[in-house]
């Protein structure tokens, strides 16, 4: 029997022609979404052992599409109907036919469903030979070198302010489109601010940006560009984009489900300290790059300092997978081959990649690189520790483990030698103890979580069908052959690392800075020029400005790599300046918003909302770095959000709730949903209720109802209240005094502070 949501995705698609299921892409088509997840790996695991390849048993080949569709008198799949299929039948064992033929298990009833609903929507098969560009994949334009495009000439020569907006304008013109008129002094500061510490800017920094700006004139510029200056400069910033990184890194402080092991992992913090630190001294992009693959390596080389080995839990901090070896180096190839190069090279695991240039042997090229690298059993440490009481006591408990572990070696070595297994665990607890000790005790010293070559590295053997069991020829180290000039480059000093991130953070590499400027782009402005920011292949959609896309690359390296000219580069154009009022004629012929007429209306996120709500109050705590803080329980941590553990087996709830990056995966970008519980969390939870008495009690001060309502004003919006709203506001207050029970337990003065601090006005950004 179908299973409900088979039944449920066949009506939803249905009818559909065989025709349109062929011709379909993966990104527009469902369907062909269904047979990657659903039943190619199916006919991966069951089938391809005996019908793929030239070899392939009674001449049926379930491996290509061409074999699949072929015309003969009893096809294979025929689109639409499964009971004219012989595919169908043969798993089904009906007919003569049996597959896998007996005394082999059938298959599942799951998997035999997911066939058949396969065919029921048109059988559809990606097509193997077309590509996006053409035959040759070199012509895709992400493959395509980084050069200086030529700047456009535009008609309205006096709108542009730097070559950004230059290029923006030319396709603005291009459809008949004029940009909106720029957004208001006050309404900027809260952009640039939200956007660049995470923070909204107070009432008297709101005031003298103002005036400044208005007395200006034609000097407006550099009033915002000492502001952007001052932004940047901020410690705040490197914590605001810390967390944007962190999502790519998929950032967490514990393995997931590890079976007997410690769940946390000790020194998860001191890699997003590291990414802070490197963030706030403008760490050059390709250095960033080095050090998070082979920072061992430049320490050893005194290209580096020791504090830069903590950049290495870029590779080290994914899930555990119950310590299965393969899956954790194909997780260390995803972040390094999507998070850097937008690349999916996880998909060549198990077969070439389907759409992409990206072979087998290409991944097992990687493979045999992260093959040759181990987790040192002692991790380095990041400097010197300090002489304090609590490092004393650490170290005296530490000792007394490692005496304890030494004693029980000693004890019961023949029954450890025989692996007796209760002794294996007795050890096992007593090991454990350290983990924790390591990881909650508060004189424990930061240590960097390391990968270190072999001593005897070497190349891998590609799996075929991704399968252990199954190994095929050697697969040289070596970086993937689309990206390397000529003869693929080899990656062959020590396990290949040091060669990797060289190859990466190389000038000529045409993925390495257009991905990220591209990260940068998207979280300035809600979308990235790219729509997939891990993905620049060749089944993605190509850049809304392609021009731009290069220029900002280009401009990018010239600039040295520095992340905080990127930034500044882009805020101080005219484009990113504009108001993000409603544009008529735009919304009619762009209505995404992809030429950028307006300036995005955008949500704050879980982060810059909370810290929001503590800022306001005045109950931040600023002090940065430092091991996890659980804030979910109270009493509620002040720490900003960026601080929070992050538990990726048992991911807080309002985590979720507010749509926080699943840490399983690399995160190109996150998803925004809208739903009830999100507005229960504002209304009812006892950490919003705290911050709502907050701002109050700081309003409360400043004297009769009036004042403390235009104190509240200030606080929380950096405005004064209109005439209507401080007259609902104050009507509110003297109507509900008479109340016998306050609501949530709050006052009515601290209920118009929960009711702005939940408002529109807080939680967009215009």
């Amino acid at each position: 029997m179908v299973r409900i949501t088979l039944i449920c995705l066949v009506s939803s698609l249905l009818p559909v022609s065989f025709a349109q299921a062929q011709h379909a892409t993966p990104k527009d088509d469902p369907r062909l979404q269904f047979f990657e997840t659903k039943v190619r790996p199916i006919l991966a695991d069951n089938c391809f052992s005996c019908h793929a390849g030239a070899k392939a048993k009674g001449g049926v080949r379930l491996d290509r599409k061409e074999f699949v569709f072929k015309k003969s008198d009893e096809p294979l799949i025929v689109p639409g109907h499964p009971e004219k299929s012989l595919l169908v039948k043969a798993i089904r064992h009906q007919g003569d036919t049996k597959m896998p033929p007996p005394p082999k298990m059938k298959l599942s009833d799951r998997a035999i469903d997911d066939i058949v609903a396969w065919v029921k929507l048109g059988a559809a098969w990606p097509d193997e030979k077309t590509t996006a560009s053409g035959d040759d994949p070199r012509k895709h334009w992400a493959f395509q070198p980084v050069r200086r495009p030529a700047i456009p000439s535009v008609k309205q020569v006096e709108w542009p302010i730097n070559d950004v907006d230059r290029f923006v304008l030319a396709k603005l013109e291009a459809k008949g489109l004029s940009p909106n008129p720029p957004a208001e002094p006050a309404t900027l500061l809260r952009r640039i601010s939200v956007d660049l510490i995470g923070l909204p800017p107070t009432y008297e920094e709101t005031e003298k940006f103002v005036a400044a700006w208005n007395a200006a004139g034609a000097n407006r510029g550099e009033i915002f560009g000492k502001v952007v200056d001052g932004l940047l400069a901020s410690p705040r910033y490197g914590e605001r984009w810390a967390r944007h990184w962190l999502d790519v890194a998929r950032y967490a402080d514990t393995k997931g489900y590890v079976f007997l092991e410690e769940r946390r992992y000790a020194y998860a913090y001191a890699y997003r300290d590291y990414v802070v630190k490197a963030l706030n001294e403008d760490l050059p992009y390709d250095q960033f790059i080095m050090q998070q693959l082979a920072a061992d390596r430049l320490v050893a080389k005194n290209q580096a300092p020791a504090s830069a080995q903590a950049a290495m839990g870029y590779l080290t901090l994914g899930r555990r997978f119950l310590n299965n070896t393969h899956d954790i180096i194909d997780d260390r190839i995803d972040v390094v081959s999507r998070g850097l190069l937008g690349l999916t090279v996880t998909c060549a695991r198990c077969h070439d990649h389907k759409y992409d240039p990206v072979s087998m042997k290409d991944y097992y090229g990687l493979y045999g690189v992260f093959s040759s690298s181990i987790e040192p059993k002692d991790l380095p440490a990041l400097g010197e520790p300090a002489a304090t009481p609590e490092y004393s006591a650490y170290r005296k408990k530490l000792t007394e483990f490692e005496k304890a572990i030494v004693n029980y070696r000693v004890k019961y070595k023949k029954e450890l030698d025989d692996k007796n297994r209760k002794h294996r665990e007795e050890l096992m607890a007593i090991e454990k103890k350290i983990d924790a000790l390591n990881a909650s005790h508060p004189g424990a010293p930061p240590r960097g979580m390391v990968l270190v070559d072999r001593p005897n590295p070497g190349d891998a053997r590609v799996l075929l069908r991704g399968n252990p069991g199954s190994p095929g020829s050697i697969a040289p180290r070596q970086f993937p052959s689309i990206l390397s000039e000529g003869k693929p480059r080899p990656l062959t000093e020590g396990s290949g690392r040091f060669d990797l991130a060289r190859a990466i953070a190389d000038k000529s590499n045409p993925l390495t800075a257009r991905v990220f400027v591209n990260r940068v782009w998207l979280h300035h402005f809600g979308a990235g020029l790219v729509t997939t920011p891990s993905d620049f292949g060749l089944r993605s959609d190509p850049p809304s400005h392609s021009e731009l896309l290069d220029y900002l690359a280009w401009r990018f390296m010239q600039d040295g790599w520095s992340i905080k000219k990127l930034h500044k580069l882009i805020v101080m154009s005219r484009t990113y300046q504009l108001s993000s009022a409603e544009h008529t004629k735009a919304r009619e012929l762009d209505p995404e918003n992809r030429l950028l007429a307006r300036a995005p209306r955008r949500r704050l996120d879980f982060e810059a909302l909370r810290d929001s709500l503590l800022f306001v109050g005045d109950k931040l705590d600023t002090t940065i770095g430092g091991p996890a803080v659980d804030i979910t329980k109270a009493p509620f941590s002040k720490r900003r959000t960026l601080y929070g553990q992050v538990d990726r087996q048992n991911l807080p709830g309002v985590f979720r709730t507010f749509d926080f990056a699943n840490p399983d995966a690399s995160n190109p970008q996150r998803y925004q949903t809208t739903v009830p519980q999100q507005a229960l969390y504002l209304l009812n939870h006892p950490f919003v209720l705290e911050q709502a008495r907050a701002v109050a009690k700081r309003a409360h001060a400043k004297g009769d109802v009036q004042s403390t309502l235009r104190a509240m004003y200030r606080t929380v919006y950096a405005r004064h209240p209109d005439a209507d709203e401080l007259r609902l506001a104050t009507q509110f207050i003297e109507r509900s005094a008479a109340l016998p029970r306050p609501f949530n337990g709050l006052s009515p003065l601290e209920l118009v502070a929960q009711s702005l601090m939940i408002g529109n006005e807080f939680v967009f950004v215009d």
